[in-house]
Formats: C-alpha cells, structure tokens, sequence
C-alpha cells in the first residue's frame, strides 16, 4: 500500500510481491516500489503515486538492495567479548544501553550524552531506532 510512512516492514518472500515503502537515506524521503521476485531479486523503482517524489528516485534508493542483501549487515544486537561478538536479545541490548547511560550520566553528569540529529535521521524518527 502507497505511503507507509517510512515504517519498517518485512519484504514478503512469496511469489512476485510489490511492498511501497519510503526512502530513508535522505531527507527527500522519496517513496519507493519494491518488487520482489521468485529468485528473491529486488526491482526497486521510484512510486509514481507518492504526492512528493513523483515516481523519482535516486541512485542511493536504488542501491537500498545493496543494504538489504549485505552480508555484513547485523539483523540482531550484538555485544563485543573478549573472545567476538556474542547475540543477544533485543530486551537484554536495551536493558544495557539502559544501564550504561545511567552510569555515564551518574559518573560525569547530564552534559556526557548528547544526541546526533542529521540527515537523514533527523527527518525520520523511525530511522533513529537503527
């Protein structure tokens, strides 16, 4: 469905399916087709009924497939060993972050975090969980 708002949704793996998402790398935020097909190929063009881009995109939205398909890519938390990174659960990475900010904040005071708002984060809050 055409303007998903920039929400993280799975792409379905069954068949030749069509997911309308929105381009987060920017702050264009151009809306996307995805095309998913048999071989799990990714066909990615601009949304010619999204109201702001019209159906353009470019090169970076294209290369969102790079993204997905990277096999560098983490798809879960992780925490750094002394012998590799270890998987953790997503309630046990926010439990830590929790507990680190906390601390920091307790050891050299509330001026020792500070957030980063830029492209393309700042135009999209849902980016920011990433």
């Amino acid at each position: 469905m055409p303007g998903t708002g920039g929400h993280v949704l799975p792409l379905s793996s069954h068949g030749n399916a069509h997911h309308y998402r929105s381009c987060n790398l920017c702050e264009a935020i151009c809306g996307v087709e995805i095309s998913v097909q048999d071989d799990q190929r990714l066909e990615i063009r601009g949304d010619k009924d999204d109201p702001f881009s019209r159906g353009y995109i470019c090169p970076k939205a294209v290369a969102l497939q790079d993204i997905h398909f990277d096999t560098d890519r983490l798809r879960h938390p992780v925490r750094r060993t002394v012998s590799g990174w270890q998987r953790i659960s997503w309630d046990q990475a926010f439990d830590e972050v929790a507990q680190n900010l906390k601390r920091i904040n307790a050891t050299y005071g509330r001026n020792s975090i500070a957030t980063y708002l830029g492209n393309p984060t700042v135009h999209n809050y849902g980016a920011l969980l990433f």
